[in-house]
């Protein structure tokens, strides 16, 4: 598993989406518009699939909310 990731414009950081998955949904997910609230800014960011990257993490699948 992986967090999906990105650049935030202002500041040059990668940030994390929220967004959790695995290698393999990370190459069949679309290209669709998302929005994150940027933890190295506080602005709100709208990125796709071409800006992101999935960061792998040790950690198993998360448990349901």
């Amino acid at each position: 598993m992986g967090m999906v990731t990105i650049i935030c414009p202002r500041t040059g950081q990668r940030i994390p989406t929220g967004v959790v998955m695995d290698p393999e949904e990370f190459k069949r997910a679309p290209l669709t518009t998302s929005v994150v609230r940027c933890t190295a800014c506080g602005r709100v960011h709208h990125w796709t699939k071409k800006d992101a990257e999935l960061q792998e993490t040790d950690q198993g699948p998360r448990p349901p909310r």
